[in-house]
């Protein structure tokens, strides 16, 4: 009889390997960590990982995978919103919280250089972006006003600006280059206001 899954086994099981690759390419870069330094950082057999990645592109996409999640969680609560920007002002700190993270910064910075060189990692994080700032257009063109140009005309660049705000803190936080973390807040949140408004 053949043996049960253990379900909470394999996402642990994921979340070790894909800890693992992070901490690889965090610290020999993406194209020149190889699948044994991953088993080897993440304590792992060549054949177990081989069963849950059966390549490097294939941990690169489950990353992508988990930025899209985050993605998907912040669009929700703004959808559920009255008010996208109040609510967006509001989800500041936890945001900053997950972009700002020293590793995740680290990671993020080592992935868009590799995407400057690789097409298929390109392709991966450019559709999780480009699908993110499609729900963000959406939902401040439902919350412009009637008429109003800004959802004609503006939405789409303003949805551009937060983004490449949010890319220039990744990488400012992975050169440990921000100011103190209350002003930092105050600050987006001053921006969003400004830009949304």
């Amino acid at each position: 009889m053949a043996r049960k899954k253990d379900d909470a086994l394999h996402v642990k099981r994921k979340s070790q390997i894909l800890a693992a690759a992070r901490a690889c390419f965090i610290e020999h870069g993406i194209h020149q960590t190889s699948m044994q330094q991953i088993c080897s950082r993440g304590e792992i057999s060549p054949g177990a990982l081989y069963r849950y990645f059966p390549s490097k592109q294939s941990i690169i996409e489950a990353i992508a995978a988990s930025e899209h999640q985050s993605n998907t969680d912040l669009i929700d609560f703004l959808a559920e919103a009255k008010d996208p920007v109040s609510a967006l002002q509001e989800a500041v700190p936890d945001l900053l919280d997950h972009i700002l993270d020293p590793d995740f910064a680290r990671l993020m910075v080592e992935i868009s250089a590799e995407a400057s060189r690789n097409t298929s990692i390109s392709k991966t994080f450019d559709e999780v972006e480009a699908q993110f700032q499609t729900e963000l257009e959406k939902i401040f063109n439902r919350a412009a006003k009637p008429f109003s140009l800004k959802r004609d005309q503006h939405i789409k660049a303003q949805i551009f600006i937060f983004l490449a705000l949010l890319d220039g803190l990744v990488a400012r936080a992975a050169h440990n280059d921000l100011p103190p973390r209350k002003q930092l807040v105050m600050s987006v949140q001053k921006t969003i206001r400004g830009l949304f408004a």
